[in-house]
């Protein structure tokens, strides 16, 4: 006698056609993308460029002094820039010979400090990449940052990309933004790693002392700390001041990476080329993570830096009267609008405004400004809570348009 199930025959095929699906439908399969850059904060300075040329798209005159296209330009951009054939390959992930070889002597020529250009020198696309590659290399995940506060804004969001975690110390606001020890020593904990440093300061336009970087460093060496030393603002620096690296302190120079970048110093923005010193077991890991994530950055644009960094004996020393110069116009007219109130920038090419007295917090005063003036202006709660109220102009358009954003704002704050 067969079986049951022989006496039913073999049991149906599935149905293989493909099922349709309502248009919009999600399946309960469908992948979800990880929290990992939606946690992450747009960025405040590039929310103002957004806006402005949005309105310039529509035809509104916007006078911008959120950012600018430096002014003079290096003599180098003026001349005629050719890709030539044997610029048109892969080069070395770590930067061309020739351009790490010229930095390695800028750095001993400002800082005495001694680096080897095949070991120790790795150009980037720009210092944003330095900082985001820099810290791959020092933290693991959940390893804490200290990062002074207000601060550029890239640097929390590199730290969280790098699943570290930001924590950070107030600059002294009611003493001109002194760098405070106890407030960074407050910060320091048992997971904590890296101090980011950031002289020239943007945005308050700071130029810390020897006794202040001092002080950061000691808290350094006590705690076993690395320091990421931003000195992308290292030629702007005014009345006879001088450029302090925290490489050159006591007891640095092994724990420190230093980023710089072509963007200030050399007004070479559009290019994207920084680059990083530092131990050569930290930069041997940043050309690695180049091999793998962008090769090497262009050919191209590394011998318009390498021009660039040739021509900054004479150049740079133009510009940095040049910006002296705009700094010291700034200060007047923001001091002349009835609200405003400044000190007077160190260095950088950056007047940070106090706007308290309006009673509005500094996105809402940006967006006011912007209607009422057609100024667009940074405001200082993109830099961290230490810079909320306050805005931030920059100076590094021509004159002319820096007077025309200042007569601008003299008709509705004079």
């Amino acid at each position: 006698m067969a079986s049951e199930e022989t006496s039913k025959g073999p049991p149906p095929m599935p149905d293989a056609r493909p099922t349709k699906s309502k248009p919009g439908a999600l399946s309960a399969a469908a992948p979800v993308a990880a929290n990992r850059l939606m946690d992450i904060p747009p960025s405040g300075t590039m929310a103002v460029g957004r806006r402005v040329r949005n309105l310039r798209a529509a035809g509104v005159d916007v006078v911008h002094l959120g950012a600018g296209s430096p002014d003079p330009a290096p003599a180098c951009l003026e001349r005629p820039l050719t890709l030539r054939s044997d610029m048109n390959v892969t080069g070395d992930p770590a930067g061309d010979a020739q351009l790490r070889a010229a930095i390695t002597k800028k750095l001993f020529d400002d800082q005495g400090l001694t680096y080897d250009p095949n070991t120790q020198i790795v150009v980037t696309v720009g210092a944003k990449q330095a900082l985001y590659a820099a810290l791959l290399a020092l933290i693991e995940p959940g390893d804490e940052v200290a990062i002074l506060d207000p601060a550029w804004v890239t640097y929390g969001p590199a730290v969280q990309i790098a699943d570290g975690i930001p924590r950070t110390f107030a600059l002294d606001r009611g003493n001109g933004f002194r760098l405070d020890p106890a407030a960074l020593a407050a910060v320091i904990g048992p997971r904590t790693r890296v101090v980011v440093m950031n002289t020239p300061h943007n945005p308050t336009g700071r130029v810390f002392t020897v006794d202040e970087l001092e002080s950061v460093a000691a808290v350094a060496r006590a705690h076993g700390l690395w320091v990421i030393s931003d000195e992308s603002f290292d030629k702007f620096v005014f009345d006879g001041r001088r450029h302090v690296g925290m490489a050159s302190l006591n007891d640095m120079y092994e724990r420190t990476i230093v980023l710089q970048s072509f963007s200030k110093s050399y007004g070479f923005i559009g290019g994207r080329v920084g680059y990083m010193a530092g131990p050569s077991a930290i930069a041997g890991q940043v050309a690695r993570f180049n091999e793998q994530v962008l090769t090497c950055v262009s050919l191209f644009m590394q011998s318009v830096a390498l021009a660039a960094l040739g021509e900054e004996p004479s150049w740079t020393s133009v510009l940095r009267r040049q910006y002296q110069a705009k700094r010291d116009f700034a200060v007047v007219a923001v001091r002349g609008l009835k609200g405003f109130e400044c000190d007077v920038p160190e260095g950088t090419f950056y007047v940070f405004a106090d706007i308290s007295s309006f009673g509005q917090n500094s996105e809402e005063f940006a967006v006011r400004v912007l209607d009422e003036t057609r100024v667009a202006v940074t405001p200082g709660r993109a830099f961290g809570a230490g810079g909320e109220g306050y805005v931030r102009f920059n100076l590094a358009a021509s004159m002319d348009i820096i007077r025309d954003g200042f007569n601008r704002l003299g008709k509705a704050y004079g």
